[in-house]
């Protein structure tokens, strides 16, 4: 905790917005010097359409213009855009502490009216890390919107933001961000026996995060990545062709059959990197990116699959198994010298959809009734026959509510937490930046003072 919060504890706000678009998650955390965290109150504040679809149309100029943000923001409603976002966020926030205010016995335990700081993620619109950059040749950036100082002038509250950008800096990956605070929060749950341990985030891209020891040296290790699309490809059916948001519950889904032609269609065709290389089989680290998700032509029922166009209802039962699919295959990526996990803890609004979280314990532990992809029988034998080792058993899927952590507030907690989030090289000051910043200094005092001299000086007040 820094040293500038004198207290015991600190209380922070974590917000978080998705790809999804479809609203932010917001937690109200309570973190101590000895490092536990306690969840005291959480929100979710849905996204208006209107401003959803704007938040796309920003998405599509920042990725057409490559990150420069220039070029970008050359629309006029580029910027009553982004104030539109931050209100909206900073709209939520005062909801959250409203709602923790009216839980009498939260606001006589905790001083809600010192709430220590938000930390706010932004919605990201592109995201070009080293993996990518090296291939096209160029330079690596991420960009998030949301003005962290009109949320700070909203809200009255400090806000930290721009999270991604110091650790591109400084080689990382710059996401998924949350493994280090996966991490901390695995210690907590390894006491009750679930260890290694795999938490799996399932918004519009899944991610993994898993802690697990090296088997040379015994320490513990946290990697993470994308996985690929989860809720993208369900989502984007039940709002085209049903004109709502998602398929909740599954209840849509469920009605319909998984058809292995779709299945390998998806995995093969529909998740390419620009260059056009296979994002799923590609090893860690990786990060993915939305505009990579092509919707099939068979998936829209635009084409058959075989001999016939689909029905809406086994389309989508495909695709809600193949975001399944992808979180299962990607433990197949775990790098060498690492300890399958044998315990997954889910998170992420994705999972509150059943037929995605059935269908994912059922291919961990080998379930007939869910369909193997011919060229992946021993693959996927091989990653049931490790969670079970790991586990000593069948492997355990659970929700991380069961181990006291807010399943859909996960990312916005990550956010408002004091754990490090980066393995790429730390920052330092070597002697030469000093020397640097010196000479900097003496070049703008000597030209200060000549243009005094010269009575070229001018005093803006």
């Amino acid at each position: 905790m820094p040293e500038e919060y004198g207290d015991e504890h600190l209380l922070a706000i974590g917000v978080m917005t998705g790809n999804s678009l479809d609203g932010a998650d917001l937690v109200l955390s309570r973190f101590t010097v000895d490092g536990s965290i306690e969840d005291l109150c959480a929100h979710a504040e849905p996204m208006p359409d209107r401003l959803g679809r704007s938040l796309r149309e920003v998405r599509a100029w920042v990725n057409e213009a490559n990150g420069d943000m220039a070029k970008a923001a050359e629309p006029g409603a580029f910027f009553s855009i982004e104030r539109a976002y931050t209100e909206f966020v900073a709209k939520a926030v005062r909801e959250l502490i409203a709602k923790a205010k009216a839980d009498v016995s939260l606001a006589s335990r905790h001083d809600l009216d010192r709430i220590d700081l938000i930390g706010s993620h932004g919605q990201t619109c592109a995201h070009c890390p080293p993996s990518i950059a090296s291939k096209r040749g160029g330079a690596t950036y991420t960009v998030q919107i949301g003005n962290a100082q009109t949320l700070a002038d909203l809200t009255g509250l400090t806000v930290v933001s721009d999270f991604r950008s110091d650790d591109l800096m400084l080689g990382g990956e710059g996401a998924p961000l949350a493994p280090m605070h996966h991490r901390h929060l695995a210690m907590q749950v390894r006491a009750l026996g679930r260890f290694p341990l795999a938490f799996v985030n399932g918004g519009n891209t899944s991610n993994i995060s898993v802690v697990s020891h090296d088997a040379t040296t015994g320490e513990v290790v946290v990697v993470g990545w994308d996985a690929g699309p989860f809720n993208h490809f369900p989502d984007k059916l039940m709002q085209t062709e049903r004109g709502v948001s998602c398929d909740r519950n599954g209840d849509v889904g469920r009605r319909g059959a998984i058809n292995l032609d779709l299945l390998s269609a998806l995995f093969h065709r529909a998740v390419r990197t620009e260059e056009g290389d296979g994002f799923l089989d590609k090893p860690p680290p990786k990060s993915s990116d939305p505009a990579w998700y092509a919707v099939l032509p068979e998936l829209a029922g635009a084409e058959p699959v075989g001999d016939a166009v689909l029905s809406f209802e086994d389309r989508l039962r495909t695709a809600e198994y193949f975001a399944a699919y992808v979180v299962a295959h990607t433990l197949s990526l775990l790098p060498p010298g690492l300890q399958a996990p044998g315990h997954f803890a889910l998170c992420g609004g994705g999972w509150k959809n059943p037929v995605c979280r059935e269908d994912f314990i059922g291919v961990l532990n080998g379930d007939s009734t869910r369909p193997i992809l011919p060229e992946h029988v021993a693959l996927f034998a091989s990653i049931r026959e490790a969670a079970a080792r790991s586990s000593g058993g069948r492997a355990t899927v659970e929700s991380s509510d069961r181990y006291g952590f807010d399943a859909t507030a996960m990312e916005a907690r990550g956010f408002g937490g004091t754990t490090s989030r980066s393995w790429a090289r730390r920052s330092v000051l070597r002697a030469r930046d000093v020397l640097f910043m010196i000479v900097g200094g003496g070049v703008v005092a000597v030209a200060v003072a000549a243009a005094v001299l010269l009575g070229s000086w001018r005093w803006v007040l």
